[in-house]
């Protein structure tokens, strides 16, 4: 009854598309939207979409740890007025728990932990300069493979009216030139403890078992121009 009620709310955003335009149109602590624009998420759309001379400085920075097993996601918004600070909002996610179904929530096993804090104007310069010193903003790599069963960053922002889109797969020995990842964890209050990398086989990426038992979540994804190549964001 569970996977029926959210197949339904599922098909409901299938038919209005599934590109992510952020709140109000798509929503991703909605869980049917999550499902459906989760590649437009991580390309940041709806980011892109915004970015124009005088907008507010905002960053998306995504944690794939192996996607069925640990998803994470860091928004740091450049407050307005400013200088104001800005606000981070973190999230979390482990493998679905049918146990923490509720009748008033059918679709609570497939929510985010959540937390927000509000960063000062020298947290929110910290956070920029240990984005920039990560590479972010040089370009992004061009045909870096991005699997699901892979552990890998991914960050879109937009800084400055430019938009910039960057990824690093721990896999491809990326993760050393990464400076932000202990500021995003000192200021993550969800409760999920973080997932650290382990090594990846190619066997890993494979999937085995019986049809019953298999994933429908393994996925591909390829960076593309300032990027996920492939996507559809028209809608």
């Amino acid at each position: 009854m569970l996977r029926a009620a959210l197949k339904v709310t599922l098909m409901v955003y299938v038919l209005s598309g599934c590109a992510y335009h952020g709140q109000p149109r798509t929503d991703i602590d909605n869980p049917a939207v999550r499902k459906v624009a989760w590649f437009s998420y991580l390309d940041g759309n709806d980011i892109r979409e915004r970015c124009t001379e005088g907008a507010a400085d905002r960053y998306r920075l995504v944690y794939n740890s192996q996607y069925e097993k640990q998803i994470r996601s860091y928004e740091i918004t450049q407050a307005s007025p400013t200088p104001g600070g800005a606000y981070f909002v973190a999230r979390a996610m482990g493998p679905t728990n049918l146990a923490q179904v509720e009748l008033s929530d059918l679709l609570a096993p497939w929510r985010w932990q959540r937390s927000e804090t509000q960063l000062s104007d020298a947290e929110f310069d910290q956070f920029r300069d240990l984005l920039l010193q990560s590479g972010w903003g040089q370009g992004a790599p061009q045909g870096k493979i991005l699997h699901s069963r892979d552990f890998y960053w991914v960050a879109s922002g937009c800084r400055n009216g430019q938009f910039h889109f960057d990824a690093w797969v721990h896999a491809q020995g990326d993760f050393p030139q990464i400076k932000f990842q202990e500021f995003l964890l000192a200021r993550d209050r969800t409760g999920l403890a973080f997932r650290n990398p382990v090594p990846v086989l190619p066997r890993d990426r494979v999937e085995h078992g019986r049809a019953r038992d298999r994933s429908a979540t393994i996925f591909v994804l390829t960076v593309s121009g300032e990027g996920i190549g492939g996507l559809l964001n028209a809608f």
